[in-house]
């Protein structure tokens, strides 16, 4: 059977060629290719089953993990917010693949003392949003390319004291 997925996929990317947005065509079963070649807004556009595809997650981990990453965020808008998002995600996500957390996203989330907007509901409140949305596609790309550091720890206001220091983004402080 055919998954929506690939059904989208295909009207998308016919629909790009004939309207000569895309010169080539893709390989259908190429799910990177196919993201890469959309627009931002089109990609904005796309039903969140396809977004969590692309994230290789289900439907439920894709959502949990946007809303916290816009709640963890500093909802602001400039280029180094969105990087303030994307490094949020890759901290959670490079938790899921570290044996000193749990090994999903929902545990990883849920973990007790880790996320005070989970804890305190703060998540649900303030919700995804489209660039929570692309800043989680984005960290799964660069875990998936070996571009994503090793960060495993965040917070706001200052590093913590015991652990190696990454950079500080927008208002939070990234740590190995």
């Amino acid at each position: 059977m055919i998954s929506s997925l690939k059904i989208y996929m295909v009207s998308t990317i016919a629909s790009l060629i004939i309207t000569n947005q895309m010169m080539v065509t893709p390989p259908v079963d190429s799910l990177s290719y196919f993201w890469s070649s959309l627009t931002v807004e089109q990609q904005d556009e796309c039903p969140v089953e396809i977004k969590a595809d692309v994230a290789d997650m289900t439907v439920a981990e894709y959502k949990f993990i946007s809303a916290v990453v816009e709640a963890e965020s500093d909802r602001k808008t400039n280029a180094e917010s969105m990087e303030n998002r994307t490094m949020i995600a890759v901290v959670i996500l490079n938790r899921v693949e570290s044996k000193s957390f749990p090994n999903t996203i929902t545990r990883v989330l849920k973990q007790k003392g880790q996320f005070a907007v989970v804890s305190s509901g703060a998540y649900r409140r303030v919700g995804r949003t489209k660039r929570s949305d692309r800043a989680v596609i984005e960290a799964v790309r660069r875990k998936r390319t070996n571009e994503a550091p090793n960060v495993l720890y965040f917070r706001a206001g200052h590093f913590f004291k015991n652990h190696k220091r990454y950079k500080k983004i927008g208002d939070n402080y990234f740590s190995f």
